[in-house]
């Protein structure tokens, strides 16, 4: 029941946010633009987004020390197989798809592999909220946009710090479990202490402040690189727009999307990217 009530609710906002996207749109003007388009810029876009999947690659090794020594190479394909998902099924499945893959492949947790996920999407997260933050010193914002930035920053953050008490507080986390597990039948009660403790595992490299430097570093290089890529397909159109512009672009748009929404995000990432544009 809970799933039906989550997959209208994602329909009705991917509804809502195509319908603002479209809305008072010159369809044909539109396909004269595409027709003018110069689709030579694909190429060297597709790469350069493969450049920013590596870059992920290495932030998800990292993250996975705990696990393992991991080559980045054996983690190119989770990431892209996940992506795939997403673009396919609702929910962001794909993200448990990777952690599922990975930990097939390379028989370790699939949970511990889950909770690395979780925190490499935070980082994410927490990337896309410093540029936004950061042009947002160069380029004025409307206040949707700083309502965007400023429900980003507590989502973000808060879930950076609940992971860092639970990285830094194996005690704590196992003793407030108790107290919510204790009248659960006894059997539930191992099942649910090995996740924690899998979770935890997975959580471990939080504890190296020098190793979330070099992931956070990492993650903005994930976000220039996927910026990249927009810009370069923006000389098709010839927007004639700097590359700080489509770099909140690319921030308030993917902040959008995790909202509930179709596969791909489909509707706040056009409707926010549309906005930001026209801004």
């Amino acid at each position: 029941m809970f799933r039906r009530k989550t997959s209208w609710i994602s329909i009705a906002l991917a509804v809502i946010f195509l319908a603002l996207f479209l809305y008072r749109v010159d369809f044909g003007q539109m396909g004269q633009v595409l027709k003018q388009a110069n689709y030579l810029y694909i190429a060297p876009a597709i790469l350069v987004y493969f450049i920013g999947v590596w870059f992920r690659a290495l932030r998800w090794r990292l993250l996975l020390s705990s696990l393992g020594n991991f080559p980045a190479h054996r983690l190119f394909s989770p990431i892209v197989i996940g992506f795939a998902i997403n673009n396919i099924l609702p929910a962001r499945v794909g993200l448990i798809a990777r952690a599922y893959l990975l930990g097939a492949k390379e028989g370790i947790s699939k949970i511990a592999s889950g909770a690395t996920v979780a925190v490499d999407q935070l980082f994410d997260g927490l990337a896309l909220l410093f540029f936004l933050e950061a042009i947002a010193f160069i380029v004025p914002l409307p206040s949707w946009a700083r309502a965007v930035a400023l429900a980003a920053a507590i989502l973000f953050i808060g879930f950076f710090l609940i992971f860092l008490i639970l990285a830094f507080s194996p005690r704590l986390t196992h003793w407030l479990v108790g107290k919510f597990t204790h009248w659960l039948p006894q059997g539930w009660q191992p099942r649910i202490t090995h996740v924690v403790d899998m979770t935890l595992y997975g959580l471990a490299p939080l504890r190296r402040p020098d190793r979330l430097a070099i992931v956070f570093f990492l993650s903005l290089l994930v976000w220039a690189t996927e910026a990249a890529m927009y810009y370069i397909v923006s000389l098709s159109f010839g927007l004639g727009q700097p590359f700080y512009i489509i770099l909140l672009v690319t921030a308030i748009a993917n902040i959008a999307i995790t909202l509930p929404s179709l596969p791909g995000g489909i509707g706040p990432f056009e409707f926010f990217g549309k906005q930001t544009l026209a801004l």
